[in-house]
């Protein structure tokens, strides 16, 4: 018996072994991530309507309407407006966190940014963000992001109160304020 035979043959079999190990974790890794992403999608997703299911209280819409448009809010308005904002910019800033590691694609990026922005375009929102610092509350990169957006001249911010019929300011004037009126 060739002992160096036996050595060699295996050695080539250990090599094999190790590189079939190798392919079979490359391809549980690349499973991993894909699951991992389709995770954090859906987690984006869930945060999205938990924040945006608020709109359905009629005083939280309605405050939000009132305050985007400068409908002579309340201060009750106002903060509830403000505080739902904060939500929902806070919720996107966990989406621009996973975008700037990579665990979103600038499509689905693009995406959110645009909602984000359509939350802070209308005038009176717009007057918060700008005006009253609303933006310091948070991240500088997110901040950078929707002002590029909200500057963009060629291709304006549609404001969230002005997307569809239903946001529209005049719908809601019969609806309750907060506060004493």
């Amino acid at each position: 018996m060739n002992w160096e035979a036996v050595s060699a043959s295996g050695e080539v079999t250990g090599a094999i072994l190790v590189l079939i190990t190798l392919v079979y974790l490359s391809i549980q890794i690349r499973q991993n991530t894909i699951q991992q992403k389709r995770e954090e999608l859906v987690s984006i997703q869930h945060g999205q309507n938990a924040v945006v299911g608020q709109l359905r209280d009629p005083q939280v819409f309605g405050a939000y309407v009132r305050t985007g448009e400068d409908r002579q809010p309340t201060i009750e308005d106002q903060g509830t407006a403000f505080a739902w904002v904060l939500q929902y910019l806070n919720h996107f800033q966990v989406v621009h966190e996973l975008y700037r590691k990579r665990a979103l694609d600038e499509e689905q990026f693009q995406l959110w940014l645009g909602y984000a922005v359509a939350v802070v375009a209308p005038k009176g929102i717009r007057r918060w963000w700008d005006e009253e610092n609303g933006r310091l509350a948070f991240h500088s990169e997110v901040r950078k992001s929707i002002d590029s957006r909200l500057s963009d001249s060629e291709n304006v911010a549609v404001p969230l109160t002005r997307m569809w019929s239903q946001f529209n300011a005049d719908a809601w004037e019969r609806v309750p304020r907060g506060g004493n009126e």
